[in-house]
């Protein structure tokens, strides 16, 4: 990767971040489909998971521990299944 930063007063244009961002996300890999797929359930089941727990029983579990056991599980079961 290339140094993209070139102002020399220290802030960062909007094109420069651009660039920037991108150069990390090639860099890194990010553009898989896995690493999309990843993301989805990592964020989406437990997400998905409180919506549906707040609409059939809000009270029964508390968010502060639904929350964490569902995102928990859900790379307990990704791990499992060797998707990251």
């Amino acid at each position: 990767m290339q140094n993209r930063h070139k102002s020399s007063n220290g802030t960062l244009k909007k094109e420069e971040f651009e660039k920037i961002l991108q150069d990390v996300i090639i860099g890194t890999g990010l553009t898989g489909v896995g690493a999309k797929d990843t993301l989805i359930y990592i964020f989406g089941v437990p997400l998905t998971a409180l919506f549906l727990k707040q609409s059939l029983m809000p009270h029964s579990v508390p968010n502060e521990y639904f929350l964490p056991g569902i995102t928990s599980a859900t790379v307990f079961i990704l791990a499992k299944l060797n998707k990251i």
